[in-house]
């Protein structure tokens, strides 16, 4: 409660840091020549997934977040590159998407990086999963491509091993980025 963890790139690269909010203090969680970005913790705040072009595209990685560079380790391996990780509520598993086939479909890995299972597929281009606070359900939002010049984005649920559930959104416009309220 005392501390913000953000993605700043005052010095030129994107970099994650800490900052105190009690004095606007910051500093560095990741210090590398790529660009380090889109934090996300497991529960006791002792693992950090996030997003690095150190192989030279978006990979995720986790880390030790209570010192600069610590035991970092890289567990995306999947698809041409990967995006927004978001840890489930117990910290055991990552939810992420991975540009595969010319869009994003959303997977599922231990904290570990073991245990990759691919939960969509053949269902438009998925991004932006969640999971909710029982662990149970992920949320995301999902593109469907209409014709050359209209598609549409709403938001799905699905159990967190892959069945679609169906809808929460319909004809509201580009529906983006959920999140599960506490």
């Amino acid at each position: 409660g005392k501390h913000v963890v953000l993605t700043l790139s005052h010095t030129g690269n994107a970099e994650i840091y800490k900052m105190n909010m009690e004095n606007g203090q910051i500093s560095p969680i990741t210090h590398h020549s790529a660009a380090d970005v889109d934090p996300s913790f497991n529960r006791d705040g002792g693992l950090m997934a996030f997003l690095s072009d150190r192989p030279g595209k978006a990979m995720i990685y986790v880390m030790d977040p209570r010192a600069v560079e610590k035991d970092v380790k890289r567990i995306g391996f999947v698809g041409q590159f990967n995006a927004t990780p978001r840890f489930s509520p117990d910290g055991k598993e990552i939810v992420f998407a991975s540009w595969v086939d010319e869009r994003f479909d959303l997977f599922r890995l231990n904290a570990d990086g073991s245990g990759l299972a691919r939960l969509t597929k053949d269902f438009g281009s998925n991004e932006e999963p969640a999971y909710s606070p029982d662990g149970e359900f992920i949320i995301f939002s999902s593109q469907r491509v209409l014709s050359r010049k209209k598609a549409i984005q709403d938001i799905y649920l699905m159990d967190k091993d892959g069945e679609i559930l169906g809808s929460l959104t319909s004809n509201m416009g580009n529906c983006l980025t959920p999140r599960w309220s506490k």
